[in-house]
């Protein structure tokens, strides 16, 4: 799918977190990681009922796979081992990194 300047790739498969980011980076491309609350809206319309990873993890508190802080939304954690972000239709919570979701990669177009 495209979108102003980026395109993105909306897994249909599952894989834990490690593995997504593998296979985003494998196809010249990173796991989603949002840049405003206008592009996080548009997205939740083209999920299907599923939690997705996207590139969001908790290693001294919460950062997108750039290194920057997550800080234009709140994530959702009910446990100390939920150290990887997912996104659903709900919004941005945690979850443990061996979970089994499907994911969604994003890149520049060309």
């Amino acid at each position: 799918m495209r979108y102003g300047n980026h395109c993105y790739y909306f897994s249909v498969e599952k894989k834990d977190w490690n593995s997504s980011l593998e296979f985003c980076l494998a196809e010249d491309s990173h796991l989603l990681m949002f840049t405003d609350n206008q592009e996080m809206s548009l997205l939740k319309n083209f999920l299907r009922k599923d939690y997705y990873w996207i590139g969001l993890r908790n290693s001294s508190g919460w950062r997108w796979e750039d290194g920057s802080a997550l800080n234009h939304s709140s994530i959702l954690s009910n446990s100390l081992i939920q150290k990887c972000g997912t996104f659903s239709e709900a919004g941005l919570r945690a979850s443990s990194c061996e979970v089994l979701l499907p994911w969604v990669c994003e890149r520049v177009r060309r």
